[in-house]
């Protein structure tokens, strides 16, 4: 069983990936289609980007270091997407259990 496979087996988790550097899908698991995967990858990349951006801005308006982003999420009414550097997913908010999502995001990132 892959790293995401495992990731995809937590309760309320739909689908899961890992993408590259440029935004690209390295491998997924779940129950989304390959051309969703690839779009989901490239929104989770640019949101990545938009996050890192909004930490520099943070730093030079306070002066100080410190606010390098590691992960986000963005909640929907009943979908949200959780991710921690190059890995993310899909989860149901009803039946999820964010800590256990984010603590298996941290774990899947440093590998």
């Amino acid at each position: 069983m892959s790293d995401l496979e495992s990731l995809s087996g937590l309760k309320g988790v739909v689908a899961t990936l890992r993408f590259y550097d440029d935004g690209t899908l390295a491998e997924a698991a779940g129950q989304l289609d390959q051309l969703d995967m690839q779009l989901a990858a490239e929104l989770c990349y640019a949101n990545g980007r938009i996050m890192h951006h909004g930490s520099d801005v943070l730093m030079t308006l306070s002066g100080t270091g410190g606010w390098p982003p590691r992960g986000w999420m963005m909640m929907g009414n009943e979908l949200s997407v959780c991710a921690v550097a190059e890995v993310a997913c899909f989860v149901r908010n009803r039946e999820v259990s964010f800590n256990d999502v984010f603590r298996s995001l941290a774990e899947l990132s440093q590998k």
